[in-house]
């Protein structure tokens, strides 16, 4: 049966968590301490011995969400045992106020997919994380802009901000089946706990001075790349070319920067996102299958 982990077994569990890997289990807690991580919701089932079998967490963040881990099953007969504790952590979540957990693993690995799913998870769609090295010497000129847009740094109006954000989701091809999943104020959040903020990096596209476009850059954690956290766009303002002028002028804005890569991660059946990102430099990295389970019974 799930039970939560004992305190003085943290560190056996993380390890059972990477199946063995001493290195990783040391990576996976280092990190965990630097960045004060939540581990109260580590879960385990135990062998007939007694020893831990398999582990489960769910590192909370900013938004309501959390982000959920488990031992890979080694057999198709252990999927169901790794599928009952994910269900169990996720579960542990609801005291914590999250609203939706989430996973991100291997589009190849079917028994780590078939794991999450007998978790109550279900498959949200496959992610391209792309990169481009940040632009140097005016390599990416300020496009000019049309004489109904400007292109402004957000003056930190939430209300407004929020407002554009719900806009911009109409008719999304980027991820659409989290619709009615979180609350816009709650996915604010979490952009705003992405990494580092610089407010510079946070634009605002007006036609006639309506807020009709967002694009949000924010410095990353690891001190050496930068994350496009957000592009979208008010369905009046799609079909002339501003996706393309945004990130571009955004792009622009980043010359010089001491960091040495953009990073994104995009829904690959978004086919004009990730035309857009190609045509601006940005390559594939890797390939990753996002998992959701909703734990709000009030959102849709």
């Amino acid at each position: 049966m799930p039970e939560r982990v004992r305190p003085n077994e943290i560190e056996a569990a993380v390890r059972v968590l990477v199946r063995g890997d001493r290195a990783a289990a040391k990576r996976f807690l280092d990190y965990a301490r630097s960045t004060r991580l939540d581990l109260e919701q580590t879960w385990v089932i135990r062998n007939p011995d007694g020893r831990i079998g398999f582990t489960a967490l769910a590192a909370p963040a900013a938004g309501r969400t959390a982000m959920v881990f488990g031992t890979r099953p080694g057999s198709k007969a252990e999927v169901a045992i790794a599928g009952r504790l994910l269900a169990a952590v996720a579960e542990g979540c609801r005291e914590l106020g999250v609203d939706l957990a989430q996973a991100l693993i291997d589009p190849s690995d079917a028994l780590e997919e078939a794991m999450f799913i007998a978790g109550g998870f279900r498959r949200l769609a496959q992610l391209d994380y792309l990169e481009r090295p940040v632009p140097r010497f005016g390599t990416i000129p300020s496009p000019e802009l049309p004489a109904d847009v400007d292109i402004l740094a957000w003056d930190g109006n939430r209300a407004e901000l929020i407002e554009l954000l719900e806009l911009t989701y109409q008719d999304t091809l980027d991820c659409p089946g989290l619709a009615g999943l979180r609350r816009t104020t709650d996915i604010l959040a979490g952009h705003l706990a992405s990494g580092t903020r610089e407010p510079e990096w946070w634009h605002v596209l007006r036609i006639d001075g309506v807020p009709s476009g967002t694009l949000l850059f924010n410095r990353g954690s690891d001190g050496h790349s930068i994350e496009l956290v957000y592009l979208g766009l008010v369905p009046t303002a799609r079909g002339r070319g501003l996706g393309r002028t945004l990130l571009t002028y955004g792009l622009a804005a980043l010359d010089g920067d001491a960091s040495r890569t953009v990073v994104l991660a995009v829904d690959r059946a978004n086919h004009p996102a990730v035309g857009l990102y190609r045509r601006a430099g940005f390559r594939h990295s890797v390939r990753r299958t996002a998992m959701v389970r909703p734990l709000d019974e009030t959102l849709a």
